[in-house]
C-alpha cells in the first residue's frame, strides 16, 4: 500500500506552513499600507498639478479679460465712445497678446461700431454691415451682468481651437468688447504637465469636446468624450471630484483627477497609468516574494532534518508491517523511542495478533473489495460516457461558432459588393449638381455672383473626388474589377495627363513636366490610367513649389515609370502606411491636411497588385518624393495598339462648345434633373437638342424631325429593360447610318471594350460641361465622312 500521507511531507508541510503564512501575512500588511501611502502620494500630486494647470489657465485668460478692458477704457459712462481711441487700443492689443485673433467694438445698442483683425483690414459700418449671431448676442447679455462672458469653443477652418470672450464696458449704457481668442497657448501649458515618465493631462470644454491634448491630431478630430469614463463621472459628480481609478481613451487603467478651470467652465483632466503610479509596491512585492522564497527553503531543509532523525524507528516499523502485509503473522515489531512511534509499532503488533485471529474472514473481505472496486470502475466508465457527451457538445458549439464566423465574413463581403453596385444611384445626382453648376456659371456673368459659383463649383468637383475615391475603393475591396491587358502607348496616357492635370499645376504656381515617350506597353489601360492619374494628383498636391515630372525610362524588358516631385517628401516611418486607407500626412508647419479622403495611394496600391505591378518609392522630406513602376515593355511595332481610353488632347471648352454650334444632338438620360442639366447646356452651346427619359420616347419625337441626328448622348441604364444600347441601336437602325455615341454611366461594373458598338465612347459619372463638351467635341470630329447629314430618319 502507498503511503498517502507520509510523515515527512506532514511535518515538511507544517514548518513550512507556519513560516510561509507568517510571512504572507506580514507582507501582505505592509504591502497594503504601501498601497495606501502610494495612492495618497499619486492622488496629492495629481491634485496639486491639476491645480497648478487651473492657475495657469485662469492667468492666461483673466490676462487676456484685463488687456480687453484697456479698449473699454475710452467707453466711459455718461460720454460718447471714443472709436479712433478704441481702434488704436484694439491694434496694440494684437501686438502685444499673439492669442488675440480678432476684435471686434460692439455698442450698446447691440451694432457692431468696428471690427479689428490681425489677418484682414480694419471694419466698420452701418449697424446692418455685419451683423451678429445669435449666440454672440447672447454672449454679450451674459458678459452684462458679470462683466465678462466665454464662448462655445469652435474649430475654425478645422485648425486649433479658438473661443470667443466678450467683455462690458462699466455702467449698464457701455458697449462691448468681443475678442476671438487662439486656444494654442493652452498646448503648452497641457504639454509642460507630466506625471511620472507616462502621465498626461488635457481639457474638455462645457460641451465635452477636447479642446487640448499633447497628441494634436486628437483635437484637430473634434472628439465628444462625453463617453469616456473619466469626463462622465466629472460632469455627473458634485462638488469637485477626487482621483479615481478609471479607464482612459485607449481603455487602460489609470489614477484620473479632474478640476474645473472658472470662467469658461472647462475640464482639466490630468491621468496617469496605474500600473506606473504602483511600480513601487510592485517593487516592493518582488522582494516580499524572494524573502518568502528563502524561508520556505529554510523551512524545508529543516523539516528534512528533523525527517532524517525519525527514519530509523519508522524504517523498522515499515520493515514490520511489511513482513506482516507478506503474510508473516508471528512478525513482532521492536522499537524503543518513548514516543508515538513505539506506541504504532506496539499496535501494529497488536494488528498482527488481530489478523491471525481474523484470517478466516479475510476471503469474504476480498470479495467485498473486489466487488467495491467493480462498482469504482463503473463509475469511472460512466466519467468516461459523461466526457465523451460533453466533448461532442464542445464540437457542436465550435461548428456554430464557424458557421457564425462564416456568415459575418459573408455579410461583410455582402456590404461592399452592396456599395459597389450602388455606385449608379451614387453618382447620378453628383452628375446632375456638376452639370447644372455649369449652367450656372454660364448664365451668370457678375463678378460677385460668378465668384460664388466658382467657389460652389470647386466643391462639387472635390465631392465627385471624394465619391470617386470610395466607389474605387468598393468596386476593389468587392473584386468586380476585371483586368483587360492590351498595348497601351505611353504618349496618349501621357497627353492625358499634361491636358487633365496642367491646369491644376498652373494653379497652384508649379510647373508640369510631361516627357514624350515612344514606347508601348502591356496593361490594363483604365486602371494604368486611374495609378498615373492619382500618383500625378498626390504630387501637385503635396507640392507647394518647384515641379512635378512624368516620364519613363527603359530597364531590360521593362519600363520604368516615373513620377517625381519636389514636395514635402515622407519621413521613412510613414512610406508603408501612405498605401492604407484614410492615410494623409500633415505638411510640416501646417495644421490638418491637404484635402481627399487618404485614398489616392490605397487605390494605386490595390490596382498595382492588381495588375502585377512592383512599385518602388524614394522620398527625402523637404527635398520630394519618387514613384516608380515597372510595366512589361511591348517591341515598337506594337506602338500603334490603341492607348489609354480617356480622352487625350483636350482644348477648351469653351472652344468645343463652339465646335457644337449647330449639331444636332439627342440626349436620353431616365433622371429628370440630369436631362435637364444637359437639354440646357447644349443648347446653350447653340446646338438642336431632342430629349428623352427612354429609347422609346426619344425615337416617338424623332418622327418629327427629317435631319438625321450628329451625336447620341445617353446614360447606360434607363429603368427596366432599357439601356444605352438599346438606344444606340435602334437610332442607327432608324437612319441607316453610323451616328457616333457617348455613353454616361455611374454603373460600377461597366461594360467592357468588345460590349461597346463602333463609334461609341463611354464616360463615368459625374462629368463636368468641360468634359463633356470635349468628349462631344472629339466624337463630332471623328465621325465617318460618308455619314450624309441631310438624309431622314427611317423610323421604324
Amino acid at each position: 500500500m502507498k503511503l498517502r500521507r507520509p510523515l515527512f511531507r506532514k511535518y515538511l508541510r507544517v514548518l513550512t506552513g507556519m513560516i510561509a503564512g507568517t510571512l504572507i501575512i506580514a507582507s501582505l500588511v505592509q504591502m497594503t499600507l504601501s498601497a495606501q501611502a502610494q495612492r495618497a502620494r499619486v492622488d496629492e500630486l495629481l491634485v496639486a498639478q491639476s491645480q497648478l494647470a487651473t492657475v495657469q489657465i485662469e492667468t492666461f485668460l483673466g490676462s487676456i479679460i484685463d488687456s480687453l478692458s484697456w479698449a473699454l477704457d475710452y467707453d466711459q459712462p455718461g460720454s460718447a465712445a471714443d472709436h479712433a481711441a478704441i481702434r488704436d487700443t484694439s491694434h496694440r492689443l494684437l501686438r502685444k497678446v499673439p492669442p488675440l485673433t480678432q476684435l471686434r467694438f460692439v455698442g450698446k445698442d447691440g451694432c457692431v461700431v468696428m471690427e479689428v483683425a490681425r489677418v484682414g483690414v480694419d471694419r466698420g459700418g452701418a449697424c446692418d454691415s455685419f451683423p451678429l449671431l445669435a449666440d454672440e448676442k447672447a454672449l454679450l447679455q451674459s458678459a452684462r451682468g458679470k462683466r465678462a462672458a466665454f464662448g462655445r469653443v469652435f474649430f475654425r477652418d478645422g485648425s486649433a481651437p479658438y473661443v470667443d470672450i466678450a467683455v462690458a464696458a462699466r455702467g449698464r449704457d457701455g458697449g462691448f468688447v468681443l475678442a476671438q481668442v487662439d486656444l494654442r497657448q493652452i498646448h503648452t501649458t497641457i504639454n509642460a504637465i507630466r506625471v511620472g515618465a507616462s502621465g498626461f493631462a488635457y481639457i474638455v470644454d462645457r460641451d465635452a469636446q477636447l479642446i487640448a491634448h499633447p497628441d494634436p491630431n486628437l483635437v484637430l478630430r473634434n472628439l465628444d468624450l462625453k463617453g469616456s469614463p473619466p469626463v462622465a463621472a466629472a460632469f455627473a459628480g458634485n462638488g469637485a471630484p477626487r482621483p479615481a481609478m478609471l479607464q482612459d481613451l485607449e481603455g487602460r487603467d489609470v489614477v484620473s483627477v479632474a478640476a474645473l478651470v472658472r470662467g469658461p467652465n472647462w475640464w482639466l483632466f490630468i491621468q496617469q497609468p496605474a500600473r506606473e503610479a504602483f511600480e513601487p509596491i510592485l517593487v516592493s512585492l518582488g522582494a516580499t516574494l524572494v524573502v518568502v522564497l528563502a524561508a520556505l527553503a529554510a523551512a524545508a531543509a529543516a523539516s528534512y532534518v528533523l525527517a532524517r532523525r525519525m527514519a530509523s524507528p519508522i524504517l523498522a516499523v515499515r520493515a514490520g508491517a511489511q513482513r506482516i502485509a507478506g503474510g508473516d503473522l508471528q512478525t513482532r515489531i521492536v522499537v524503543e523511542t518513548g514516543d508515538e512511534v513505539e506506541f504504532l509499532a506496539h499496535e501494529f503488533n497488536r494488528m498482527a495478533e488481530a489478523l491471525g485471529d481474523s484470517y478466516a474472514q479475510l476471503e469474504a473481505k476480498v470479495m467485498q473489495r473486489t466487488e467495491a472496486l467493480a462498482q469504482v470502475g463503473a463509475k469511472v466508465r460512466r466519467q468516461a460516457d459523461e466526457l465523451a457527451f460533453v466533448n461532442d457538445e464542445l464540437n457542436v458549439r465550435l461548428d456554430e461558432l464557424a458557421l457564425r464566423k462564416d456568415e459575418a465574413e459573408r455579410a461583410s463581403a455582402a456590404k461592399t459588393r452592396f456599395l459597389a453596385a450602388a455606385s449608379h444611384d451614387l453618382m447620378q445626382p453628383m452628375h446632375a449638381v456638376g452639370l447644372m453648376v455649369g449652367i450656372l456659371e454660364a448664365r451668370i456673368r457678375s463678378g460677385e455672383e460668378s465668384a460664388l459659383i466658382g467657389k460652389v463649383q470647386a466643391a462639387v468637383h472635390s465631392m465627385e473626388s471624394l465619391f470617386s475615391g470610395l466607389l474605387d475603393i468598393s468596386k476593389l475591396d468587392s473584386q468586380s474589377v476585371k483586368v483587360e491587358l492590351r498595348p497601351v502607348r505611353l504618349q496618349d496616357l501621357f497627353d492625358f495627363v499634361g491636358t487633365n492635370f496642367g491646369p491644376l499645376a498652373s494653379e497652384k504656381g508649379i510647373g508640369l513636366r510631361v516627357a514624350p515617350c515612344r514606347r508601348a506597353v502591356l496593361s490594363d489601360p483604365v486602371l494604368l490610367e486611374r495609378i498615373l492619374g492619382n500618383l500625378v494628383t498626390n504630387a501637385i498636391r503635396y507640392t507647394a513649389a518647384g515641379k512635378v515630372l512624368v516620364g519613363c525610362r527603359r530597364a531590360g524588358d521593362t519600363i520604368l515609370l516615373r513620377v517625381r516631385d519636389t514636395g514635402i517628401g515622407i519621413a521613412a516611418g510613414f512610406q508603408t502606411q501612405i498605401f492604407e486607407e484614410f492615410f494623409q500626412i500633415a505638411p510640416h508647419g501646417r495644421n490638418g491636411s491637404q484635402g481627399g479622403l487618404g485614398l489616392g495611394l490605397s487605390i494605386v496600391k490595390r490596382s498595382a497588385d492588381l495588375l502585377g505591378i512592383s512599385m518602388r518609392l524614394e522620398s527625402v522630406p523637404g527635398r520630394g518624393s519618387l514613384f516608380e513602376l515597372a510595366l512589361p515593355l511591348l517591341p515598337l511595332f506594337a506602338a500603334g495598339a490603341p492607348g489609354a481610353p480617356a480622352l487625350a488632347a483636350n482644348a477648351g471648352a469653351a472652344q468645343h462648345a463652339q465646335r457644337l454650334q449647330g449639331a444636332f444632338i439627342v440626349v436620353v438620360d431616365d433622371d429628370q434633373d440630369a436631362l435637364y442639366a444637359m437639354e440646357q447646356l447644349f443648347t446653350m452651346a447653340g446646338c438642336h437638342v431632342v430629349a428623352g427619359v427612354s429609347s422609346g420616347a426619344l425615337r416617338a419625337q424623332l418622327r418629327g424631325h427629317l435631319r438625321t441626328p450628329d451625336l447620341i448622348v445617353t446614360d447606360w441604364r434607363l429603368g427596366t429593360g432599357d439601356n444605352g444600347l438599346h438606344v444606340i441601336e435602334g437610332i442607327r437602325r432608324d437612319c441607316e447610318q453610323m451616328i457616333p455615341a457617348l455613353i454616361v454611366t455611374g454603373e460600377s461594373a461597366q461594360p467592357g471594350a468588345a460590349a461597346l458598338p463602333a463609334h461609341c465612347l463611354l464616360l463615368r459619372k459625374p462629368i463636368g460641361p468641360a468634359r463633356l463638351f470635349d468628349a462631344c467635341a472629339g466624337l463630332l470630329a471623328a465621325q465617318p465622312t460618308e455619314q450624309n447629314s441631310d438624309q431622314a430618319c427611317l423610323l421604324l
